[in-house]
This record gives C-alpha cells, sequence and structure tokens, in this order.
C-alpha cells in the first residue's frame, strides 16, 4: 500500500467515524437517540416564550418530532385538562416556530396514540431511557413536582441543555 493510498484510507475512516459520532448526541441503545437541536432558536418569538410559560417550563421544540407538537397545538382547548386556547394569530405564530424548531427531531410521534391525549415528553423512550435510575419517590418530592418539571433538576432546561453533569436533584 502507497502512502497516499494509505493516508487516504485513513483520512476516510476518520471522517467516516467522526460523521457516526457527530449523529449520536448521547449513547444509543436500542437504535434510539436523543433528540438533536435542543438549543431553543434566538429567534424563538415573545408570544411563545409568555404564552407557554404562564402555565408551565417552556420546552425546547426539539424535545418532540414536528408532528407531535403539531398534536399538541391542534387540542389547546383540551391541554392536558386546561383550556389553552389562543388567539388564531397567536397560535399561528407558535404553531409555526415549534414546527419550524423541532424539524431536526426526526424521532416518532410517540405516546397514547389515538387515546386524545397531546403527546408527553415523559412519555418518550428518550425520557424514560434517561431517567430509568430516577424512582417515583424523587420525582414526588415536593421540589419536583414531578417527571414533567424538568428545571428541577436541570437548571438550563429552558434553553435546552440537560447536560447530565450539571443534573441536581432537589431533597
Amino acid at each position: 500500500m502507497t502512502r497516499s493510498t494509505f493516508l487516504g484510507c485513513l483520512l476516510a475512516a476518520l471522517t467516516l467515524g467522526g460523521l457516526a459520532v457527530a449523529g449520536d448526541h448521547s449513547s444509543q441503545r436500542d437504535g434510539y437517540r436523543r433528540p438533536k437541536q435542543l438549543a431553543v432558536p434566538a429567534d424563538a418569538p415573545e408570544v411563545w416564550k409568555s404564552e407557554c410559560s404562564s402555565c408551565h417550563m417552556l420546552y425546547a421544540p426539539g424535545l418532540l418530532p414536528a408532528g407531535a407538537w403539531q398534536r399538541q397545538m391542534d387540542s389547546l382547548s383540551e391541554h392536558y385538562g386546561s383550556n389553552a386556547s389562543l388567539a388564531p394569530e397567536e397560535e399561528q405564530a407558535i404553531r409555526d416556530f415549534l414546527l419550524r424548531a423541532s424539524a431536526g427531531n426526526r424521532l416518532p410521534v410517540e405516546g397514547k396514540v389515538g387515546s386524545g391525549e397531546p403527546p408527553r415528553i415523559t412519555g418518550t423512550r428518550w425520557f424514560q431511557r434517561k431517567h430509568h435510575e430516577i424512582g417515583a419517590a424523587k420525582f414526588q418530592r415536593e421540589a419536583v413536582g414531578g417527571p414533567h418539571n424538568c428545571v428541577a433538576c436541570h437548571r438550563d432546561a429552558e434553553r435546552g441543555d440537560f447536560d447530565e453533569d450539571r443534573v441536581k436533584i432537589p431533597r
């Protein structure tokens, strides 16, 4: 093998290996990867920030695929037991943002499909795999408030930062 052939093969191997690592943002198990593009875009509309955060934390759009956000927006009148209906122009601005910002998440829409309830981030295989060691008692702590309250343990969750090295579970 000539030196140039060897270097070409080495470069190809490093490039392909780098692509595999770059596409897998966390360890892969059962063919399931962490959603990509969790950072909240800088151009997130104020209406999304104000309306959605008036009842719960701002969930990074990349946590669910576009189809799941579509279902969320289609069911605002029955949003987990509350009427979260919005003016048509506000609803459209939020819908457009969520669909655009979640486009990188190519995972399937999961959850109780057909149950009439919108998909839950806490019901995704990714969430369950990442939290499998957290017992129900920890989620029920008053300072945590449930598995839906990401910011209780992930301080920068609303910016899409779920770095495991910065998790702090409140007592």
